[in-house]
C-alpha cells in the first residue's frame, strides 16, 4: 500500500466510495492530484537489507511449518510464505502500535503499561541526543512542491533539527547496523518540514527501538553533510520515480 498527501499535507491513504473504504491508487493520486509519500518514493530504491529480512522469514517459516502428509508442493510453499508475511505483519502492527504509544507519551496521553519501558528509553535518548531542545513537535505532516509528503515522527522548528523513530527486532550486544540509509528520509522530511532542500547545518537522528528488548534503544546521528548527501540521493530517487511511474505531482 502506497501513502499519499493532498497539496495541504493531508493524509490521504485511503478513499470512500461510499460505505467503501480502499487503499488509494496512483489512478486516484492523479484525479485528485495528490503526491506520493517519502517511503514511497524511496521504495524505487532495492533495499537489499529488508529482502534479506524478508528471506530469513521464510527459512524460519519453513523450519517451524512441517509439510502435512499428502500435501502437494505449491500448496506447502503457499503455506510458508503465508506464516513468513504473518510474522512480518505481526512485527509491522506492533512497531505501529509502539510507535503511537511514543506519540501519546509526547502530547500527555495515556502510555500502554506493556509500551511504557520503550517510550521512557525513548525519550531518555531523546534528551542525551539533544539535551537543550525543547520545542519538539510530534507526527508533523507536510507536501512539497517538488511532488512528494510525508509525515515526520518529530521535529524541532527552532533548530531545524528531524528525528524519525524505527522499531527493530536488534538486542543489545548485536553488531546489525541499522543506519546505512536513513540519511535519505530524514533529508526528505527536512526539506518537507522547512520547504527547502533537505541539506542544512544541524544534524539529524534516527532512534531505533528494541520490540523484542523493552527498555533497549540504539540511536545514530547524522551529520549536516551526511543529511545533504541523503537528500541528493531522494533528490534521484524522486526523479526516477516520476519517470517509471509517469506521474510528477509538482506545482
Amino acid at each position: 500500500m502506497g501513502h499519499w498527501y493532498s497539496r495541504s499535507g493531508k493524509a490521504c491513504h485511503t478513499i470512500r466510495k461510499g460505505v467503501v473504504v480502499r487503499d488509494t491508487t496512483l489512478r486516484d493520486a492523479r484525479a485528485l492530484n495528490l503526491v506520493p509519500s517519502v517511503s514511497e518514493v524511496l521504495s524505487i530504491i532495492a533495499k537489499p537489507g529488508l529482502e534479506r529480512w524478508k528471506e530469513e522469514q521464510v527459512l524460519m517459516a519453513s523450519q517451524t511449518l512441517p509439510k502435512v502428509d499428502g500435501e502437494d508442493e505449491a500448496t506447502y510453499l503457499a503455506r510458508i510464505r503465508s506464516d513468513s508475511r504473518r510474522q512480518a505483519q505481526e512485527a509491522a502492527n506492533e512497531g505501529t502500535r509502539i510507535h503511537a504509544s511514543v506519540e501519546k507519551w509526547f502530547t500527555g496521553g495515556s502510555v500502554p503499561a506493556e509500551h511504557w519501558l520503550h517510550v521512557e528509553a525513548t525519550r531518555d535518548a531523546l534528551a542525551q541526543l539533544f539535551p537543550n531542545v525543547q520545542d519538539w513537535v510530534s507526527e508533523k505532516s507536510f507536501a512539497h512542491p517538488l511532488g512528494f509528503g510525508g509525515c515526520c515522527d518529530m521535529h524541532s522548528p527552532s533548530t531545524g533539527i528531524v528525528v524519525d523513530f524505527k522499531t527493530t527486532d536488534k538486542k543489545s550486544g548485536s553488531d546489525k547496523r541499522l543506519h546505512y540509509d536513513q540519511n535519505y528520509q530524514l533529508a526528505a522530511y527536512k526539506a518537507g518540514l522547512f520547504q527547502r532542500d533537505g541539506g542544512g547545518d544541524m544534524p539529524c537522528a534516527n532512534i531505533f527501538i528494541s520490540r523484542t528488548e523493552p527498555g533497549t534503544v540504539f540511536t545514530h546521528v547524522w551529520t549536516p553533510e551526511e543529511i545533504s548527501q541523503g537528500w541528493r540521493v531522494f533528490y534521484a530517487a524522486l526523479a526516477l520515480w516520476k519517470a517509471v511511474k509517469g506521474y510528477s505531482g509538482e506545482w
